[in-house]
């Protein structure tokens, strides 16, 4: 695999990531009251956002690295929007309440590191749209 391909594939990979560890709390977490509600609105953004966003990140890498949009432009757009989806990763999980994260039953407490796991999938899909970028332009 050439190297021209190999950074959108980073980048793909590092999106769905994403996007799957943003819903897994979703999917896994029973009642809890709003808990889960909370733990995504948790900080000035929440992290929903960016869940949605890496799906967007999967078609622009798909249609930059297939060469079914200009690729500077696909570029431009995957940089902007990982670094984005990076910032606000960070953001979240720095802002989260102790007490609304350690306040999970006990059968959930890998939710203390949850937070981090999104940031390191975040960082992955920053690497691969600088990557790309750099390739690129």
């Amino acid at each position: 695999m050439d190297a021209e391909r190999l950074a959108p594939t980073v980048g793909i990979v590092g999106a769905l990531l994403l996007a799957l560890a943003v819903a897994i709390p979703a999917v896994t977490v029973e009642g809890g009251d709003g808990q889960v509600a909370a733990y995504y609105a948790a900080g000035p953004v929440g992290i929903s956002f960016v869940g949605l966003l890496a799906l967007l990140e999967t078609v622009v890498f798909l249609s930059g690295g297939q060469e079914r949009t200009d690729p500077a432009t696909a570029a431009g757009l995957a940089f902007v929007l990982s670094l984005s989806m990076l910032g606000i990763a960070a953001l979240w999980s720095f802002s989260i309440d102790q007490t609304l994260l350690f306040s999970f039953d006990q059968q959930y407490s890998w939710l203390s590191y949850h937070r981090w796991s999104v940031v390191a999938a975040a960082f992955v899909t920053f690497v691969g749209g600088a990557w790309y970028a750099s390739d690129v332009l």
